[in-house]
């Protein structure tokens, strides 16, 4: 039986995303393509890998176990050529970075730049992208690195497959309309003023929660804003207090008084993530720019 690595691949995105629809989006095809690629893998195996569910289909027990087969045979094919790059020791090619918006401007485009002037044939692309996305997208080969946030008491667990590469700490801090006078740093002084913060099921606002629990109160949340840019306009305009990292405070606008938050301390990790390194190295290209990236000054970020 010969196993086309194009339709394992195909296989993989379905398993990983949970659906035709979502692996076509991902593949860049047609979900009429997914589907002519799963029914020319399931007569190649003679076996139904999928079957319906409602609207939407999910794998049988022969497709999960042909799709966890495939994602082994992908990070072999993956390691295979990592490893010969790396005899050759060949920095080259093009390494594909997702990063949430702070860190994308902050650190990833300048660790892009000095990473592509250190080695002309290396190609760094950066795609904004919000987590739970870019790990998605790592996990199924369409980025090799994403760059992820920890906020405290709010942990980002990683799966078995993914390794996690340290940046920067970044610092929460404490922004209030000037109008308001200067202040500590103490969450316990702003209990009884109206407040802004993320949206639901976000870290950042659970980051916040728990900051003000710590500190001994329920804050009175009156305007939700997800972009921090929004949150800082919404501050100079008087509306109230908030919780902000440190990176987002490289274009503060007038109206805004910030203080770094002292009590309770509270901060962000930024870390990379990449696909496991296995029994082999990552392509010397990924391991050139994770050098940049990683450089003990990005290590504790200060506004």
């Amino acid at each position: 039986m010969d196993l086309d690595l194009r339709r394992l691949r195909v296989l993989h995105e379905v398993a990983l995303r949970g659906g035709v629809t979502a692996a076509a989006e991902a593949l860049h095809v047609t979900p009429s393509a997914v589907s002519q690629q799963l029914v020319q893998l399931a007569r190649e195996t003679r076996s139904e890998l999928l079957e319906r569910a409602g609207r939407g289909v999910v794998l049988t027990p022969a497709g999960e176990v042909l799709a966890a087969h495939a994602r082994a045979i992908l990070g072999a094919v993956e390691q295979a050529v990592a490893g010969l790059a790396a005899l050759r020791q060949e920095v080259g090619g093009s390494v594909r970075v997702g990063a949430f918006p702070s860190a994308a401007g902050a650190i990833v485009a300048p660790a892009a730049a000095r990473a592509m002037a250190a080695h002309p044939d290396l190609d760094v692309r950066i795609t904004e992208a919000e987590d739970q996305q870019s790990r998605l997208d790592l996990r199924s080969g369409t980025l090799d690195v994403v760059v992820l946030q920890e906020y405290d008491h709010v942990p980002t667990p990683l799966a078995a497959d993914l390794d996690r590469h340290p940046i920067a700490t970044d610092p929460m801090h404490v922004i209030t309309p000037t109008d308001w006078g200067s202040r500590t740093g103490r969450l316990g002084d702003l209990r009884d003023v109206p407040w802004i913060a993320s949206a639901e099921g976000t870290p950042c606002l659970r980051s916040t929660l728990h900051a003000c629990r710590l500190a001994g109160f329920e804050p009175d949340v009156r305007h939700r804003a997800i972009d921090f840019t929004l949150t800082l306009d919404l501050v100079a305009a008087g509306l109230g207090a908030a919780l902000v990292p440190g990176l987002a405070l490289r274009d503060v606008p007038a109206g805004v008084h910030v203080e770094p938050l002292v009590e309770p301390v509270t901060e962000r990790r930024i870390f990379a993530v990449t696909r496991a390194r296995g029994a082999g190295p990552l392509r010397p290209a990924i391991d050139a720019f994770l050098a940049e990236l990683t450089r003990p000054a990005n290590a504790g970020l200060r506004r």
